[in-house]
């Protein structure tokens, strides 16, 4: 289908799905004998965050969706009083062969594709979901300040998460798995983790269900007990094992270390040495913790094992936005008064100027939940990025004296086993008559849509709100493998028309997605990056040389290393934090945390704040609990900042701030200075 047929809302990574028939999307799985395609018309929807144009349009789109039964809609719970609804369709609803551009264009602002889900039964069809109250568990009521945590592996049985009073009881309220493959574990007729109704994929495990009226399901203190001593001691390996919670079969988990960091009975300040005027050689005082977050209740949202397969990150705005009304569903009105989230993943895509639709997202849900009318306080906590060194940002400014042309190299290594994605984004005022084409190896030109069975392919210029145009480019995987495979080495990148007045300079980002594995999980995947070959060739020799701020000069390079910020966390708003990271020993920036500004016109100009992220250049990481009780280890990475900004806002509104930067540089680093740790 060619790009001119789409509705303007569709997102880029939508388009492309539908440009190649959702060949990516496909892989055989195998149920009862009989052998199904992943993507399956009858059995598979597709997932959608959906933006309305207005209000208003909410129940008009959704009633225009609904009466049209081929389409097989089934719409998520409200996303609270905003433009966003959550969706899931055929591949009908998104195609003009059926009549539904219409509908997209009279309604809808953007529309952007996660990865498809199963539905849980085909009888929960063409219904309207409502999000189920979950706050009252009776014999524990519901505190002032509720943590939320969306990441991979929730440790629930660790002694560093159990109440210290009373029976044996786990401080996680609840946790919700998004594997859409998950079943309950049943013993003696009763099921360890429920179905739930209102988001209708995954499974829920609650603290205790026998509170909640519901005898035939075991909850998570009862599931503890089954694998207890008559002394209390846990065996937490079968615990975890038995319900196969597949992100604590290791010792490490990327959620179990980030959960402590934030909620665990051992502050960060605990686990390193002294902060200034104390040394910070000497021992660390494993002193427990009496703020209000070291004994606050969690609930915990587990990404699917197929999303956190995928680093892009494209997965993220629909089940983010859901996992978010998951854990506000356990928020009693004018009682629950705070509630924070913290969420330590994010692609490197985006505009960069606080205008992608997960942002603007997000900054509806805390305009919402804004402490008024009984809601309690939303806050969301994310981490800087990690991109800082990753060469994966291109800068172009055309200056009068300069031509309105640039190129530059993505190199793709060789057997990598993902599809490889970058994008190219300008101001839409400037995007006009620009030219996008993107060179093999080889020399084979792309300037048109990949299809289901090119290897490459062009996709533009997309207008993604009124003021970015962008354009997106993908290689296939270059693993030599039956049939044809993407080359691999370096590609060209040439951008062509790049415009130029007396009163505005055109600017040229673009951005490499990620595809190097999250942590516990093993792709064969490998990272692209760019390659300005005119600086290598002409000044890389003398730069490797010359020191600037404790880092290798970079300047005069199209590689830049500032505006590198995750690409959910460049909106600039009071209750979205950005966290980035800084090195104890010397107290700079940690070397791999992503930098601001983020892109014209936003506010931002780097992370909110830097906390801790490694004790030295040979120490690197931050100390916290592993999967099982007593394990700790090491992450290395802003996904350790985050949390422990939460901590200490949890606590108080004040922050221990130092060395407060004095040049424009030291704040797209450090934004507003470094923070000992809580």
């Amino acid at each position: 289908m060619a790009d001119r047929e789409f509705p303007n809302c569709f997102g880029p990574y939508l388009r492309y799905a539908i440009d190649s028939d959702f060949a990516n999307f496909s892989t055989d799985f195998e149920d009862f004998g009989k052998k199904f395609r992943f993507f399956d018309e009858d059995r598979f929807r597709l997932l959608l965050l959906v933006e309305l144009k207005q209000v208003e349009f909410v129940r008009t789109f959704e009633s225009a969706m609904i009466a049209r039964e081929d389409f097989g809609v089934e719409f998520g719970p409200d996303v609270g009083n905003t433009r966003y609804v959550t969706m899931r369709c055929r591949k009908a609803a998104v195609t003009d062969e059926h009549g539904a551009f219409p509908i997209w264009r009279e309604y809808v602002s953007r529309v952007e594709l996660s990865l498809p889900v199963r539905p849980s039964s085909p009888e929960i069809l063409n219904r309207k979901a409502v999000l189920a109250d979950r706050y009252d568990e009776g014999k524990d009521p519901p505190g002032a300040l509720l943590i939320g945590m969306l990441d991979d592996g929730c440790p629930f049985a660790a002694a560093h998460f159990l109440k210290t009073t009373g029976a044996v009881s786990t401080r996680v309220r609840a946790i919700w798995d998004q594997n859409q493959d998950k079943q309950p574990v049943t013993i003696n007729g009763r099921d360890f983790g429920k179905r739930l109704t209102d988001f209708g994929y995954g499974l829920e495990y609650r603290r205790d269900f026998a509170t909640l009226l519901a005898p035939g399901e075991i909850g998570l203190d009862e599931w503890i007990g089954l694998h207890s001593t008559s002394q209390n001691r846990i065996n937490e390996e079968h615990c975890y094992a038995e319900a196969d919670f597949t992100s604590l079969k290791y010792r490490e988990a990327h959620g179990a270390h980030v959960m402590d960091v934030l909620a665990g009975r051992i502050p960060t300040s605990s686990r390193i040495g002294p902060s200034p005027p104390g040394d910070r050689r000497d021992p660390p005082s494993w002193r427990p913790g009496t703020d209000v977050a070291s004994s606050a209740e969690v609930v915990f949202v587990q990404f699917s094992e197929d999303n956190l397969r995928d680093a892009t990150g494209v997965w993220l705005p629909t089940y983010v936005v859901q996992g978010i009304q998951y854990v506000l569903s356990f928020a009693k009105p004018n009682v629950t008064e705070r509630v924070l989230i913290n969420l330590s993943y994010g692609p490197t895509t985006g505009p960069h100027d606080g205008m992608g639709l997960l942002e603007e997202a997000l900054s509806a849900l805390v305009a919402d939940y804004n402490g008024s009318g009984g809601k309690p306080n939303l806050e969301i906590f994310l981490a800087a990025g990690n991109s800082y060194l990753t060469e994966g940002h291109v800068v172009f400014h055309r200056h009068h004296d300069q031509p309105d042309h640039v190129e530059w190299i993505w190199r793709l290594p060789p057997d990598n086993t993902v599809l490889c994605f970058c994008e190219v984004w300008m101001k839409t005022a400037h995007a006009s008559g620009v030219t996008v084409t993107l060179t093999s190896p080889s020399g084979i030109p792309y300037t048109m849509p990949s299809t289901a069975t090119s290897l490459a392919g062009v996709d533009g210029p997309i207008t993604w709100d009124a003021d970015d145009t962008m354009w997106r480019l993908e290689v296939k995987s270059t693993v030599a493998s039956a049939g044809l495979v993407a080359e691999h080495g370096d590609y060209r990148i040439s951008v062509a028309g790049v415009p130029h007045d007396h009163h505005h300079y055109a600017d040229v980002h673009a951005y490499v997605a990620r595809s190097d594995p999250n942590m516990g999980v093993r792709t064969g995947a490998k990272l692209s990056y760019f390659v300005d070959p005119e600086w290598e060739r002409t000044r890389s020799a003398a730069a490797s040389c010359t020191r600037v701020d404790g880092e290798f000069d970079k300047a005069g390079s199209l590689i830049h290393r500032l505006g590198t910020l995750n690409g959910i966390a460049t909106a600039y708003d009071a209750d979205v934090h950005v966290a980035g990271g800084y090195v104890i020993l010397d107290r700079r920036k940690s070397p791999y945390s992503s930098a601001g500004p983020a892109r014209p016109y936003s506010p931002r100009v780097g992370p909110d704040y830097v906390l801790p992220c490694d004790e030295s250049y040979a120490l690197q990481g931050i100390r916290a609990g592993g999967t099982r009780s007593g394990a700790v280890f090491r992450l290395i990475g802003t996904s350790t900042a985050a949390p422990q900004l939460a901590r200490h806002l949890a606590d108080h509104p004040t922050l221990p701030v130092r060395d407060a930067p004095s040049t424009t540089i030291e704040q797209h680093k450090r934004g507003g200075g470094n923070v000992d740790p809580p």
